[in-house]
This record gives structure tokens, C-alpha cells and sequence, in this order.
């Protein structure tokens, strides 16, 4: 039976980027992953010629001194961005906005705003700050970290403007400002703090609301392939540096030995691991050990939505003449009913034939959706379930038609995907994506059943945007190991 020194169960990034980093202290490394491309939910797929981003489809944290430029420093790894001067276009009804670092469109059209943005954009720059110091303490003694923490660290975050954020929820925040009755502002803060925060105005935290709304003022960037080049290029980097990756070997079971993992049985073999990382949260947890996650998880969790998501290959001229390639459409609707509050487009590069045909682009639209009622309407009838797929599908077609002008006759490809899709081949528990919503200050607990050689990374660990959160999560976790090691 092989040995190595970590086993790491799934080839998401939280997982990958503690593998190099592992790997690339010497320790011997394998990865699992049970599909056939590595990335999870931040992967890219290829059919009838598009390469599709799976979820993920804009990269923040690579700006300089950002996590995924420190990530890319200590592992040579040289990320091929493709840099986007507006993140992305905001329509809803007659408000069009362009959302850069300079925010322009947005104080013309919303000019009672600007003392937000500036406390907003002060906060999170402290919170960058402190982010960048941690992982300058990476592999340093724990005597050094807690000196840090005491000198630099905490005096920054004891600063006022962030503790009266953290202490607060975003609408709170928009009223101090009065802007908490303003509907068309609270309708676009809500669009965006949906996308990084998984919740609204009303329930997030400010202070990571101030971060979440950060995301089109440091450098966003896609990269050249989709976002699950970043994927390959830390499998690379484990590959040279010893490390294994096992590709569409799903693991079963975690054999359990007092406190620790003794053994990880997959659907080819068995392993020995010393130490044992698991990208996924507690829910995936309980079923790899063979308990039963509670009933509760989800709620207990913070764990609210998943993705509704199409995948469109069309022909470019959908996107000519627009400044940006994604776009958010953001409309009113009940409160119950978030799958169409904000409809998220992700078009590739033009110039970018690995991902399109020429003449022709990928899409990756998507909205977020309540997660129970797809499996309960499959448990129904798979023709139910396929009907309200398709119904979703032709509603989503028709925001965008109304936004963009008529495009139907020019899809090539139309592939949808639900809770179900991302369960089936990301293997997260019921299809719930995103982390956790953002709604105290800090993370769900997430109790490990008492296995002293069983880590969590993802984004269920760390607060913050997806990347450089699941990033700076992951490089803790390799650090703790180093050093228990």
C-alpha cells in the first residue's frame, strides 16, 4: 500500500495550492480528485469546441503584494492574466454602470455614494494589508507570528472604521450613509454582494461586505484558457515538484483509527496518509466517514444557495460593442424568489481560441438558486425536474435578449447545469456553492470529529473573495502541517 506524508482529497484549488506548497517543502504529496479535469468549481471543460469555466470566471487577488501574486512568487508560477479595465457591466432597468477602480459611472449615477466608497475602499485596503502581512509570516515560528500579530496585526484591525463595520450588517452601514432606502442602490449592492458575500445587504456583515464590493478595484483578470488555467498550473507545480495527482479516482471512505485518518479508500485503491487535507466541508466529511450529515448542516453552515448556470456557445457579435465581457443583469423580484435577482454572463476572450472557435465565443451565465427544491422536484419526477431546467433555461434567454438584443438564432451549444450537475461532478454536498454566506464575523465552526490529522481548506475555512480567500485559507493550513510535521 503506497504512504505519503499528505494525502489531499479533492483537486479544487483550496486543495491544490496546499499541495504545492506542501510539495514544495519536499513532503510527498497525492492528490485526488475524483473528475477528469482538476479545479472543482473554479475548472474549465471542453465540449463541441468551447472551453467552458465550470463557475468561477473572474480572478481577484493578483494584484501586487495579493495573495495570488505571493502564491505565484514562491512557486515560479507566472499567471497568463488576462487583466479586464472594467469588471464588469451593471444593467437593471435604465441604470447602466461600468464597475472599474474608478468608479465614475457609479457617482454620476449614484452621487449621494461617494463617502461609502471612500470608507469602503479605506477598510478594505487595511484588510489587504493585514492579508499580505499573514503570508509574509508564512513558515516563520510561532513565537514570530505571535509577535506580529500583537505589533502589526491587530492594531490594524482594531483601527474604528473597522471595528464599527464588523459590528454591523451592510444595510446599516447604507443608512449611516442614508442610502438604506435608495431601492435602485440597495437592488445594485445587493447584485454584488451576492456574488462574493452570498448574501445581501440585510444579512451580510459590513466589513466583509466592504471587501466582497472591493473585487472591481484590484486588478480582476481572467486568465488565457478560462480560470481553470489557474488549476493546471498548480497541478504543474506539484507535478515538478514530486508531488502525484490522480485524476477521476473518487475516494470512497476515511478509515478511522482512534483520532486519526489511518487510511483513504478510493474506487482504484487504498492509501496511506500521515497527514490529511480535505477540500470540502463537514458535510462531505461526515459521508466519507460514514455518518450521516444532519439535517441542520445547511442552516447551522450559512450554507444558502447554489448555481443555476448555462453554458452558451454563440457567435461573437453578441458581445460587439460592449466595453466589458461580463455582464450582471439585476432585477426587482419577490424576496423569495433569488434565482433571477442578479443573472451573471462571463463571455471569453475573442482572441482567445482556446476557448472558442473563431468567429464564435463561450458563455458562462449564471444565477444563484434555492438548492432543496431541485433535488425535491427530482425526487418527484426527472420529467418535472427537466421541465423546470428548461423553464429556468428560456428565462434566463429572455433577460439577456432583453438586455442584449435577440441572439437565439446564433447559439451553437446551450448546455444547463443544476444543484444536481455540481453535485454530481464536484462533489459537494447537495450542490451548495460558494462558501458560506457572509453573515457574522466569523467563519461557521466546522468541528472536525475530533481527527487531529484531518485539515479543512476551501471556502468554507476562510472569509473574503473566493480566490485569494480560498488561497490564503489553504497556505494556513500547509503552514500548521509544516509545522507538525
Amino acid at each position: 500500500m503506497e504512504s505519503y506524508d499528505v494525502i489531499i482529497v479533492g483537486g479544487g484549488v483550496g486543495g491544490l495550492v496546499s499541495a504545492a506548497l506542501l510539495a514544495d517543502e519536499g513532503m510527498r504529496v497525492l492528490v485526488l480528485e475524483q473528475g477528469k479535469n482538476l479545479g472543482g468549481c473554479a475548472a474549465t471543460f471542453s465540449r463541441k469546441g468551447y472551453r467552458f469555466d465550470a463557475g468561477a470566471t473572474i480572478g481577484c487577488g493578483f494584484h501586487d503584494g495579493g495573495p495570488m501574486q505571493w502564491l505565484g512568487d514562491r512557486l515560479g508560477i507566472r499567471w497568463p492574466l488576462l487583466t479586464l479595465p472594467i469588471a464588469w457591466e451593471y444593467l437593471s432597468g435604465k441604470v447602466q454602470l461600468q464597475l472599474d477602480s474608478k468608479r465614475e459611472s457609479v457617482f454620476a449615477v449614484f452621487p449621494a455614494s461617494e463617502e461609502l466608497w471612500r470608507e469602503q475602499a479605506e477598510a478594505s485596503d487595511i484588510l489587504w494589508r493585514v492579508t499580505s502581512e499573514l503570508l509574509t509570516l508564512y513558515g516563520q515560528s510561532g513565537f514570530r507570528k505571535i509577535a506580529a500579530t500583537a505589533t502589526s496585526l491587530l492594531p490594524k484591525l482594531a483601527r474604528t472604521r473597522i471595528v464599527k463595520l464588523a459590528g454591523t450588517t451592510a444595510l446599516r452601514w447604507l443608512h449611516r450613509h442614508g442610502l438604506g432606502d435608495d431601492t435602485m442602490f440597495r437592488r445594485f449592492i445587493d447584485a454584488q454582494l451576492l456574488i462574493s458575500a452570498q448574501t445581501v445587504s440585510t444579512d451580510s456583515n459590513a466589513l466583509f461586505a466592504a471587501l466582497a464590493l472591493d473585487l472591481p478595484r484590484k486588478a480582476p483578470a481572467t486568465l488565457t484558457g478560462g480560470m481553470g488555467t489557474v488549476a493546471d498550473l498548480l497541478g504543474e507545480a506539484i507535478a515538478c515538484r514530486g508531488g502525484k495527482i490522480h485524476l477521476n479516482e473518487q475516494v470512497r471512505r476515511l478509515d478511522q483509527a482512534g483520532d486519526r485518518i489511518q487510511q483513504v479508500v478510493t474506487s482504484r485503491s487504498q492509501y496511506l496518509g500521515k497527514q490529511i487535507v480535505l477540500n470540502g466541508s463537514t458535510a462531505s466529511l461526515a459521508s466519507l466517514l460514514g455518518k450521516q450529515p444532519s439535517s441542520a448542516w445547511p442552516a447551522d453552515n450559512r450554507a444558502r444557495w447554489g448555481a443555476f448556470i448555462l453554458h452558451l456557445g454563440v457567435q461573437k457579435n453578441l458581445m460587439d460593442g460592449r466595453k466589458a465581457r461580463h455582464i450582471q443583469i439585476a432585477q426587482a423580484m419577490e424576496k423569495d424568489d433569488i434565482a433571477l435577482r442578479s443573472v451573471f454572463i462571463s463571455s471569453s476572450d475573442a482572441n482567445d481560441l482556446s476557448r472558442a472557435p473563431a468567429g464564435h465565443l463561450a458563455l458562462t451565465v449564471s444565477c444563484h438558486t434555492n438548492v432543496a427544491q431541485w433535488w425535491q422536484v427530482h425526487q418527484e419526477s426527472r420529467p418535472k425536474y427537466l421541465q423546470k431546467k428548461q423553464k429556468l433555461t428560456e428565462k434566463i434567454l429572455d433577460s439577456m435578449e432583453q438586455h442584449l438584443g435577440s441572439f437565439r438564432d446564433d447559439i451553437d451549444l446551450c448546455l444547463s447545469g443544476t444543484p444536481l450537475t455540481y453535485a454530481r461532478y464536484t462533489g459537494r454536498f447537495q450542490g451548495l456553492v460558494g462558501g458560506y454566506a457572509q453573515t457574522g464575523l466569523f467563519a461557521p465552526r466546522q468541528p472536525c470529529y475530533g481527527l487531529k490529522n484531518l485539515h479543512l481548506v476551501g471556502d468554507h475555512r476562510f472569509p473574503g473573495q473566493s480566490l485569494p480567500g480560498v488561497t490564503v485559507g489553504a497556505a494556513l493550513v500547509a503552514d500548521k502541517i509544516m509545522r507538525m510535521c
